[in-house]
C-alpha cells in the first residue's frame, strides 16, 4: 500500500514538473509571436493574384484594372520594385489589347521610376518596349533597341535569360520580315536554334512561314504557321494563335486552296469574335465567305455570315443603364 503511494506522488510530481517546463517554455502563452520578416501587404498580393488569375484566362481587360489596383497599392506603399513589377505587368496587359500608345506610356514611366531608384533598364523591359514599336510601325527605333538588348545580354555575368535573347531574335525576324530583308530573316531563324520551349518553337515556325511567303513557297508556308499556330494552342496564347491562323489561310488562299483558306479564315475569324477581337474578325471572316462561296462550300459560307451577324448585332446592341454603374 505504501509502495503505490509512493508511485502515485511520484507520478504527480513528475506531471507538475512538465506542466511548470511548458508555462516556462511557453512563455505561459503571453508574449506574441516573433514576426519573422517584413509584413505583406495583403491588399498588394490580392491584387495581383487576382490579375494574373484574368490574364491566364485572356480577360486582358480585367488583368488591366487589377495591375491598375496593385500599381495604386504599390504607390500607396512607397515600394519601388512592386511598382515596376506592376507597371510591367500591366503594360503587356495593354499591348496585348492593342493599346499601344498607352502601353508605351506605361513603359516609360516604368523607366523614369527604375531612374529614380538608380537601376539600369532591364532586358525584360526594354523587349517589351521594342515589341510596342515594332507593333506601331516604329521598326528602326525597335530594331536599334535589339541592337540595345543583344549588347546587353552579351555583357551581362551571369548570362541573361535565353528565353529574352530568343524572343529578341524572333522580334529581329518579325523586322526583318516587315523590311523584306530576307538575309536578316535567314539570321533570326539560326539564332533561334531548335529550342524545346513551345513559345519560342512557335516563333521558329512564325518566321520560317514567313520565309516561305517571300519565297512563293506556298505549302511550307502553309504547314509553317499551322505547326505555329498548333504550339500557340499549346500554351493558351490564343490571340497570337488566330493571327497566324490567318496567316496560314492567306498562304492557301495565295496557293489557290480556296476552301483551305476559308476553313482558315473561318477558325482565325471565331476564335476572334469570341475574344472580343471584332475588327480583325470581320476581317477574316468575310475573307472565309468569299473564298467558301467560290469553292461552293454553302456550310462554311454560312457560319462566316452568321458570326458576321453576331458582330453586328454587338455593335447595334443599346447600351444597359445598369452598365454604366457597375
Amino acid at each position: 500500500m505504501i509502495h503505490r503511494l509512493r508511485t502515485l506522488y511520484l507520478i504527480w510530481f513528475i506531471g507538475l514538473l512538465l506542466a511548470v517546463v511548458i508555462l516556462i517554455l511557453g512563455g505561459c502563452g503571453s508574449s506574441p509571436v516573433a514576426q519573422r520578416g517584413p509584413a505583406i501587404d495583403q491588399d498588394l498580393e490580392r491584387y495581383n493574384r487576382a490579375a494574373r488569375q484574368a490574364f491566364d484566362k485572356g480577360r486582358l481587360q480585367q488583368a488591366a484594372t487589377y495591375y491598375r489596383k496593385a500599381l495604386d497599392r504599390a504607390y500607396i506603399g512607397d515600394d519601388s520594385g512592386a511598382i515596376i513589377d506592376a507597371q510591367y505587368n500591366l503594360a503587356v496587359c495593354l499591348m496585348k489589347l492593342q493599346s499601344y500608345e498607352e502601353a508605351l506610356g506605361v513603359v516609360r514611366q516604368a523607366k523614369a521610376e527604375m531612374a529614380r531608384a538608380d537601376q539600369s533598364n532591364s532586358a525584360d523591359f526594354l523587349l517589351l518596349e521594342a515589341t510596342i514599336l515594332q507593333r506601331t510601325g516604329n521598326s528602326e527605333h525597335a530594331w536599334n533597341i535589339t541592337d540595345q538588348i543583344l549588347a546587353t545580354i552579351l555583357a551581362t555575368t551571369p548570362p541573361a535569360s535565353s528565353i529574352i535573347q530568343n524572343r529578341t531574335h524572333f522580334l529581329r525576324g518579325l523586322i526583318a520580315n516587315q523590311r523584306g530583308d530576307m538575309v536578316k530573316l535567314r539570321e533570326a531563324i539560326v539564332s533561334l536554334a531548335e529550342p524545346k520551349e513551345f513559345q519560342l518553337r512557335a516563333d521558329r515556325w512564325e518566321l520560317l512561314g514567313y520565309l516561305a511567303m517571300a519565297e512563293n513557297n506556298w505549302a511550307e508556308a502553309v504547314e509553317a504557321f499551322d505547326e505555329a499556330a498548333k504550339l500557340r494552342q499549346e500554351v493558351l496564347d490564343y490571340r497570337s494563335m488566330v493571327r497566324v491562323l490567318a496567316l496560314a489561310g492567306e498562304a492557301s488562299e495565295r496557293a489557290g486552296r480556296a476552301k483551305d483558306a476559308a476553313v482558315r479564315y473561318l477558325r482565325a475569324g471565331r476564335s476572334a469574335v469570341l475574344q472580343g477581337d471584332d475588327d480583325h474578325a470581320q476581317i477574316w471572316l468575310i475573307q472565309a465567305e468569299q473564298l467558301a462561296n467560290q469553292a461552293g462550300d454553302d456550310q462554311i459560307a454560312q457560319k462566316s455570315r452568321a458570326y458576321l451577324k453576331q458582330i453586328q448585332d454587338t455593335r447595334k446592341a443599346p447600351v444597359n443603364k445598369l452598365d454604366l454603374f457597375r
